[in-house]
């Protein structure tokens, strides 16, 4: 019992994710909010490369995107800097975000 004490300790502390702060997005949220980024982001280069539109309305994207969110463009880039002072924990919501777009093609019929 003596020897699991410090593993148990070990993995606590490897477990353990820190609280964002007050008045800043939670995980979850910054996530789904990221990952919608970029899909407003993808269609901003299908209109400009495929589509060649002359001119994309990217504020009012994002004003729809942090709209249907629930956010604001202020605290989402007061999350998103939060978050690139943590790059480990930053590269973990892209990875998961990758993967969840990566599911949604792989389920496109072609």
């Amino acid at each position: 019992m003596r020897s699991l004490l410090p593993l148990l300790f070990l993995l606590s502390a490897c477990t353990r994710t820190e609280q964002v702060p007050d008045g800043l997005l939670d995980r979850d949220r910054f996530k789904e909010t990221l990952l919608q980024a970029q899909l407003v982001e993808a269609r901003m280069n299908q209109e400009l490369v495929v589509d060649r539109a002359p001119m994309i309305p990217a504020d009012r994207y994002y004003a729809e995107l942090f709209a249907q969110q629930g956010t604001t463009k202020e605290q989402f880039e007061r999350t998103f800097e939060y978050y690139t002072e943590r790059p480990d924990e930053l590269r973990g919501i892209y990875e998961e975000i990758f993967t969840e777009l990566s599911r949604r093609k792989d389920e496109i019929p072609h």
